[in-house]
């Protein structure tokens, strides 16, 4: 349960200052702290911390938070998430809360459980392997680097990892939902990972998900995944986000495998992510948009990676980032070519790399004889993928004269055609930060009814559960968090929440009844543990485990039973009304 006393208690037990210092490097100024802003690229700060008063605001950016949004903005923690890690530290116990079943929590917990003692046997298994720390060597990586992203070594033979894991105490069960077995031919579950060099993979809060492996010599695969699993999805992640979200004030350097982030992050070029063997997806834009609009593709040269980079660019564009290509030498990777120049160097070479324009026009008149009619329309529809997304700037026009010109195509049908393909894609994809989503029916008389102070400490004392997964539950915690002061909601979203009540205004004043719009949340959320639960229950591993079903069971006949009453109030409510 929400409880307003406890956040301010927790938001009063933390040093905001040291909190923000971890990644700011911060010096005292009058009252305040001040340093570059972590948000956005500047040469003098603009940023500013104030202790005594619980706050950070960017006179660049507009950038403004308390210790909570500090966490949410730069971790990409959710507000439960960054309340528990900052009372953690406090040392102030919170009260416990049911989100999820039981049966759900506790199978997560085991997963992690069998992954990371999985973890510890990799890297006991590469202390005694000459064979995989020679390979590391020759890759250049420090034995400081290899302790810190955790490599390790899975052994040839067929069942090493599962008969460590049994002695561990994890069932077959387990361990092959963690991903981490697999079935032969035969039907018998083999270690997944075999004679390969292993590397962990984290979510973006750092926590072991799955692991990666890398073959030795001409082995195929060269990498190979451990299978997805509850806890991991591999378009839904990206390699090294948990390190890198918080050096993306340059943008995100997205490049193509494990060893270009790995080594970039040994010589400290932290905003080094990548795609775990798919193409850049929209899930792994929603995770960067929360740290940074700005993306720099770093891909090979070839024509896979030239492909890549066309996919990323028709997916980030009508997203409305600053896209910029760093195009390396022929037969060099991010991190050879990092190497060879140096760190400072790289940097500078992200900081200032082209945007993605020259790349999509050279590569939609490769081949083409603009002589030939087929060959102009094919370059046009080439180009209209892109270039409706340059700023609408006199050089955006010189362009597009001088390509009209190219393809001898007017230059009025060549606008036409740009302008009418950008506002399809940009209808098909968009990716914006959470305060600009739209809020869920459930939520959307809420932000009407908490201008007033009563229903807003109602509303607190509501279970967290029953709201916070809702689409516009931000929304709805920037006005539970200002307490009736518009001058502490941050710009964006109290023109969110401005549209948000005014779509309202006219309903009338039944439905904006606190009782009923508690009641229709409440049953929402019984509705949604009701599912969760079905679903659980024929689970496999709940119908072997007698007490786990016997626990899923009693919670289920509990909601029922809640769903049951909520019912009979709603109708007797409808009943009163006529």
């Amino acid at each position: 349960m929400r409880d307003r006393e406890l956040v301010q208690r927790v938001k009063d037990a933390t040093d905001l200052v040291a909190l923000v210092g971890q990644a700011v490097k911060l010096r005292k100024q009058g009252s305040a702290w001040v340093g570059l802003c972590p948000f956005h690229s500047e040469r003098s700060p603009s940023f500013q911390v104030v202790g005594d008063r619980g706050f950070y605001h960017c006179f660049g950016c507009a950038k403004h938070g308390d210790a909570f949004t500090w966490l949410q903005e730069r971790d990409g923690l959710s507000f439960p998430e960054a309340l528990e890690q900052l009372a953690r530290q406090a040392g102030i116990e919170l009260p416990k809360q049911r989100e999820r079943s039981a049966a759900e929590m506790d199978l997560e917990e085991r997963l992690r459980a069998t992954l990371d003692t999985a973890q510890l046997y990799f890297q006991a298994q590469l202390r005694d392997s000459a064979k995989a720390k020679d390979y590391l060597k020759n890759r250049g990586i420090s034995e400081a680097f290899v302790q810190e992203a955790g490599f390790g070594f899975a052994p040839e033979g067929w069942e090493n990892l599962i008969g460590y894991l049994r002695r561990a105490g994890f069932s077959t069960e387990l361990i092959e939902q963690a991903g981490l077995a697999a079935r032969s031919e035969r039907g018998t579950l083999i270690d997944f990972l075999r004679n390969r060099l292993t590397i962990p993979i984290h979510d973006a809060r750092g926590r072991l998900i799955a692991f990666g492996g890398r073959a030795f010599g001409d082995d195929k695969p060269k990498y190979l995944n451990t299978r997805e699993t509850q806890l991991f999805s591999k378009g839904s992640v990206l390699f090294g986000f948990n390190r890198a979200k918080g050096g993306f004030k340059d943008g995100a350097l997205v490049v193509e495998g494990y060893f270009d982030v790995l080594q970039l992050h040994q010589e400290g070029v932290n905003q080094a992510v990548a795609p775990l063997g798919t193409a850049l997806t929209e899930n792994h834009l929603q995770m960067i948009v929360r740290f940074t609009k700005r993306l720099v593709l770093c891909f090979d040269g070839d024509a896979a990676g030239i492909r890549a980079m066309e996919k990323a660019l028709k997916l980030a564009l009508p997203a409305g980032f600053d896209v910029r290509l760093l195009l390396l030498p022929l037969g060099e990777d991010p991190d050879t070519w990092c190497l060879k120049l140096g760190a400072e160097a790289f940097r500078e070479l992200i900081r200032n790399a082209p945007d993605w324009t020259s790349f999509v026009i050279n590569r939609a008149l490769s081949g083409k004889d603009v002589r030939r009619i087929p060959d102009r329309m094919a370059a046009l529809r080439e180009l209209a993928e892109f270039l409706g997304f340059l700023p609408n700037t006199p050089e955006r026009r010189e362009l597009f004269a001088s390509l009209a010109h190219q393809l001898q195509i007017p230059l009025t049908e060549f606008d036409h055609a740009v302008r009418s393909r950008a506002a399809a894609a940009a209808q098909a994809v968009e990716l914006t930060p959470s305060m600009g989503e739209d809020v869920d029916d459930l939520l959307r008389p809420f932000l009407v009814l908490c201008k007033d102070a009563e229903v807003r400490r109602r509303v607190e004392e509501l279970p967290a559960a029953w709201w916070e997964s809702l689409t516009g539950a931000p929304l709805l915690q920037c006005l539970l968090d200002a307490e009736g002061d518009d001058a502490l909601i941050p710009e964006g979203a109290l023109a969110a929440l401005r549209h948000a009540q005014a779509s309202w205004a006219p309903k009338d004043e039944a439905e904006l009844a606190p009782d009923s719009a508690v009641q229709k949340l409440e049953g929402a959320y019984v509705q949604r543990e009701i599912q969760a639960l079905n679903r659980q229950i024929q689970d496999p591993a709940t119908m072997a485990d007698p007490f786990t079903q016997r626990q899923v069971e009693s919670k289920l006949a509990e909601l029922l039973s809640r769903k049951s009453k909520l019912q009979k109030q709603q109708r007797s409510r409808r009943f009163a009304s006529f």
